[in-house]
């Protein structure tokens, strides 16, 4: 839990100094400050839908070095998309998050080195600037089964099952509210949260296994309080880094021991098509285990990401409303008064400028006197004397 409270600290830091992005594409004026803000002011109306797909591979070969190893590879795939709806006060959005990956040591049989299937949807109205009143609900499970390769039954020789589709899944419906300014930042505080954990795998259906009661139990029922966060920064041009953070209390079993999980993806992308990227996994269920799962990847490989958000800003509803008759006075007062400043220093430099014209006219008749002084001849009585 120590290690679990000082990323919570540590990402509480990034969340407080920190900028927030501020992609809607609306012209932001002077004069607007004074105007009533239009609904999802800092969301692009209608549906915004981004991707990324990756296809990650990493392989160590050796042939006669001296030092040792073991050849291996392994593979991953990852995808990661958002359907978001914005319309008026209302959103609408959903994620879908699937990981898998397989990994082969020299002399072992492939194992899974990730298992991810991720589902949210949450649907929110927009109560105050940037809150909302918010239902949301959420899947999460993986796709194969899973194994201790350190537990080996000595008879069969298979190793101990711990997971497998649906064991555990956990279903959770939420009700609260969520602070959304842009795409790339939300706060989510639920007070209302049911969720159910279930394990359809007959060999997982212990007393003690994942919170069960009972032998035979195949899932168990928690209600309590989320809350959760998500914030993705762009430290670089081509590198971004991606938070999501959850903390779930049960209020019918021992509130004080929560559930805590941590996820930060950084990507660097090389290319439109080239990239790695490196993940983070923080997990800590006392209904599992009580230590703090820690899960690490690092991977090089192919990328596609696309969004739609730069066709979304062309949309008329996205464009910048056309001036009110109050801000086309305003303007033209503006401009008038600058167009009478204009004309006093014209007037002033006119001025001026006749002052100048009076001055060199003086020069002039002086010059020309002086000049006449010249011409003037001595007597020649005076020179003879």
């Amino acid at each position: 839990m120590k290690k679990i409270g000082l990323f919570l600290i540590l990402f509480g830091f990034t969340l407080t100094y920190s900028q927030t992005v501020d992609d809607s594409g609306n012209l932001q004026t002077t004069s607007r400050q004074y105007l009533k803000a239009k609904p999802n002011a800092d969301r692009l109306q209608g549906w915004y839908i981004s991707g990324a797909n990756s296809l990650q591979f990493n392989q160590a070969a050796f042939s006669n070095w001296i030092a040792g190893g073991v050849n291996s590879y392994s593979l991953t795939a990852n995808v990661d998309y958002e359907f978001n709806l914005t319309a008026g006060r209302h959103i609408w959005d959903n994620r879908v998050l699937l990981n898998y990956g397989v990994l082969r040591n020299e002399g072992e049989e492939y194992r899974k080195s990730n298992d991810v299937i991720d589902l949210t949807s949450s649907y929110g109205y927009e109560f105050i600037r940037h809150f909302y009143f918010a239902a949301s609900a959420n899947f999460k499970t993986q796709f194969t089964e899973g194994f201790d390769y350190a537990v080996q039954d000595s008879i069969t020789g298979d190793y101990k099952k711990i997971s497998n589709f649906m064991a555990p899944g956990y279903l959770s419906f939420g009700l609260g509210i969520d602070y959304k300014p842009n795409e790339n930042l939300q706060v989510n505080f639920h007070p209302f949260t049911s969720r159910f954990t279930f394990v359809q795998d007959k060999d997982l259906q212990t007393a003690g296994s994942f919170g069960l009661k009972e032998d035979g139990d195949n899932y168990l029922y928690e209600f309590g309080a989320f809350l959760g966060a998500r914030y993705k920064i762009n430290i670089w041009d081509n590198i971004s880094y991606d938070n999501r953070l959850g903390i779930y209390s049960n209020y019918l079993n021992s509130p004080f021991n929560m559930d805590v999980a941590y996820q930060g993806v950084l990507d660097l992308k090389v290319n439109n098509f080239i990239s790695a990227q490196a993940t983070l996994n923080l997990f800590y269920d006392e209904d599992q285990i009580q230590r703090t799962q820690v899960k690490q990847t690092l991977g090089v490989g192919l990328s596609y990401n696309f969004n739609n958000a730069e066709k979304l800003k062309l949309k008329e509803i996205n464009l910048p409303p056309p001036p009110t008759l109050e801000e086309l006075n305003e303007a033209l007062m503006e401009a008038q008064k600058a167009a009478d400043a204009a004309t006093l220093k014209l007037q002033e430099a006119q001025e001026k400028v006749e002052e100048a014209t009076q001055e060199v006219d003086k020069t002039q008749e002086v010059l020309e006197d002086l000049n006449e002084q010249k011409e003037v001849t001595v007597p020649e009585e005076i020179i003879n004397d």
